[in-house]
């Protein structure tokens, strides 16, 4: 048995190379060492948790004791698959079949854009693999049509064409426009209205009279309609950030609904006016405040489902609102980033201190103890939801500890949740899970991209259909590109 290595004050011991390295201060530290403070720091919590991680993993092989009656090769496939497990996991085999299959240079115009938000739209009117595609820096908006099948180009659609090959021009005689809606900030969100074609982009502004655009989802070379410049106003302040954006469902007489500092701001579909949905924030009462995430229920345009900090997820009727103590609230762990439908009743939650769960909107009662957080992760408690709700899934290998903007999205098709994750030596950028197991899935192709010192976060990436018949390819915004993965053979894959 290999003996525990000493603590010596002022000395890190790395398991892998069994030697002491002399913990330097970071800001002494040269860039190229790897045993600053910060960095030791870090070790130190990824090797607490890769402990905690085998200890659970030992205890659970000590409890579970398989019978052998699943060893027998007829009686035991027979109990397996009537048990709900054929030994084939769709959303395993797909993940593992995304390949690198070409990239956007989301630089072409942001030069020094670090990590866009875009939205796309497939349109099939125009061609089986030709999309239009929006990206947002700041108070800009990038629109350009792309061509996603390399075995389609063309020099007559106008289209960028999404580049396989470092040798291969990315455009023929392609055109591509850029607007500019002033009082420039940081971009916060882009959501899409399928049915109005209409296109909200948000950013913290420094006027409280902008941050918010609405234009027509126009492609190139088609008429649309004069954007729309809006902004919180000065009823609650004159230092109002607008956080986060959603699209309401075709049957609801609102357009959009967008997060704020200050509450929930609700857009009208036609007189395209905007009022605030919750109260003001005040002292003492739990008044939505921070919004970080929205969604309208598919199925009931008046349900509006937002959360934010301190992650509590308000179910707002917005016929009758209600809000405060009285309201009807799910509470997550921590504070909330993002709220995904899945069905009529499950959705997905994703928030601060690495917190990924489903839940069932007709059982949302508070938590045991013993499903609860455990009482051992207590360094960060106060800033953790003591009594969060019971869920139905979570997600243990998710991590995000403290960051608002990195990306997240869910293809139902596929059973696959793709989420950024903070970069560092132990984490991949990007990491797909199984949305009905909860499991991390193996993606050899996602997981080529290694950390980067200095490389901002994924903050947006995105489930697409981009050639008509197939499965939904995955976007995601990796600096300084927005890179494409998409179901192929592995010895199509792009060299890079």
């Amino acid at each position: 048995m290999e003996r525990p290595a000493r603590e010596i004050p002022g000395y890190y011991y790395d398991k892998e190379k069994k030697k002491y390295f002399k913990i330097q201060p970071s800001g002494a530290a040269p860039p190229s060492s790897a045993y600053s403070q910060q960095d030791v720091k870090k070790r130190k919590l990824n090797d607490k948790k890769a402990e905690s991680r085998a200890l659970a993993v030992a205890r659970e092989r000590r409890r579970i004791d398989r019978s052998k009656i699943l060893l027998e090769p007829l009686a035991g496939g027979l109990l397996t698959r009537e048990s709900g497990y054929d030994g084939l996991d769709a959303s395993e085999i797909l993940a593992g079949g995304l390949v690198s299959q070409g990239y956007i240079s989301a630089m072409m115009q942001f030069s020094s854009c670090s990590a866009p938000l875009f939205a796309f739209g497939h349109r099939p009117d125009l061609g089986p693999s030709i999309s239009d595609l929006w990206i947002v820096y700041d108070d800009q908006l990038f629109t350009l049509r792309v061509n996603s099948d390399k075995h389609a180009r063309s020099t007559n659609h106008g289209c960028v064409e999404i580049c396989h090959d470092f040798s291969v021009p990315t455009t023929n005689n392609a055109i591509w426009r850029i607007e500019r809606f002033g009082h420039s900030g940081t971009s916060t969100s882009i959501s899409t209205n399928e049915t109005s074609r209409r296109l909200a982009m948000t950013w913290l502004a420094t006027s409280a009279q902008a941050g918010i655009a609405v234009t027509a989802m126009a492609g190139i070379g088609e008429l649309d309609s004069p954007t729309i410049i809006l902004g919180p106003g000065f009823s609650r302040g004159s230092d109002v950030s607008i956080y986060s954006s959603t699209a309401a469902p075709s049957s609801s007489s609102l357009l959009f609904a967008f997060g704020t500092g200050q509450g929930i701001l609700s857009l009208d579909k036609q007189r395209h006016d905007m009022n605030w949905v919750s109260p003001h924030p005040v002292s003492g009462e739990s008044h939505p405040k921070d919004i970080f995430s929205l969604e309208f229920l598919h199925d009931n345009p008046s349900i509006l489902l937002s959360g934010g900090r301190p992650g509590i997820l308000n179910i707002t009727d917005l016929r009758v609102p209600v809000y405060g103590r009285n309201a009807d609230i799910i509470t997550h762990p921590s504070s909330i980033t993002h709220i995904k439908q899945l069905d009529a009743h499950r959705i997905l939650v994703a928030g601060l201190n690495s917190s990924l769960r489903q839940y069932d909107l007709r059982f949302r009662k508070e938590a045991t103890h013993s499903s609860a957080w455990p009482q051992t992760l207590s360094k960060h408690s106060s800033r953790r939801n003591r009594h969060p709700s019971r869920y139905i899934l979570v997600y243990p290998d998710y991590c995000n500890e403290a960051t608002i903007q990195l990306g997240l999205d869910v293809d139902l098709e596929s059973g696959i949740v793709a989420a950024a994750q903070e970069q560092d030596e132990h984490r991949f950028p990007v990491q797909l899970f199984s949305l009905h197991g909860g499991h991390k899935l193996c993606s050899p192709y996602l997981s080529k991209r290694r950390y980067v010192e200095d490389v901002a976060n994924v903050k947006c990436l995105r489930f697409a259909r981009d050639i008509e018949g197939r499965m939904k390819s995955l976007y995601v915004g990796q600096p300084p590109d927005i890179q494409r993965f998409a179901s192929a053979e592995p010895d199509e894959a792009d060299p890079y």
